[in-house]
């Protein structure tokens, strides 16, 4: 089939879309954050309880209620943002576009058009490398959404093979003409 005038994909029949991939980034994927934080939470204990007993005027109890404080404070904070991220950031891969959803009480949904797609790479730190995750960075044509990131997903390699042979068919389905 043959693109729209503007070379958008439009010529293709949108009831051949179908889903082929759908996730959210892995809780894992925050491991060393969470860790960080509850190590820092162990350490303010422990510090609190510390000058505690080394000052006249602070009691224990006092220590552990400044500790607590901290500790509630920072954890809303932290395993707050990481529960955003992860339950508010949905992603799914159709025949012919990439999806993101984010939000929980709003939304925004960005769309990705898979013909438009020019590269995708596979980002792996450390830690997610042992834990068998990865991001894909998917890099395309599209104005708005010129580098699209799929963060810390198990499979990383499979989604960006997907989404690579996807764009593939989907340049061989349309006469792609980004701009003459």
């Amino acid at each position: 089939m043959i693109d729209g005038p503007a070379g958008d994909g439009a010529g293709i029949d949108p009831g051949e879309e179908g889903e082929l991939w759908r996730g959210r980034t892995n809780i894992r994927h925050f491991a060393v954050r969470l860790t960080l934080w509850l190590v820092g939470s162990i350490v303010v204990t422990l510090l609190m309880l510390w000058i505690a007993s080394a000052e006249d005027g602070l009691t224990t109890g006092m220590g552990l209620v400044v500790a607590a404080v901290v500790i509630v404070v920072s954890g809303f904070v932290v395993v707050g943002g990481v529960a955003l991220r992860v339950y508010g950031t949905r992603y799914r891969v159709t025949s012919q576009r990439l999806f993101i959803e984010r939000g929980l009480l709003s939304q925004t949904i960005d769309q990705t058009e898979l013909v438009r797609v020019d590269d995708v790479r596979i980002h792996k730190t450390l830690i997610d490398r042992c834990l068998g995750l990865g991001s894909v960075a998917v890099v395309s044509t599209d104005a708005t959404d010129q580098e699209t990131v799929i963060e810390g997903v198990a499979d990383a390699e499979g989604v960006a093979e997907l989404i690579r042979s996807r764009m593939r068919v989907m340049r061989r389905k349309s006469l792609f003409v980004e701009r003459l």
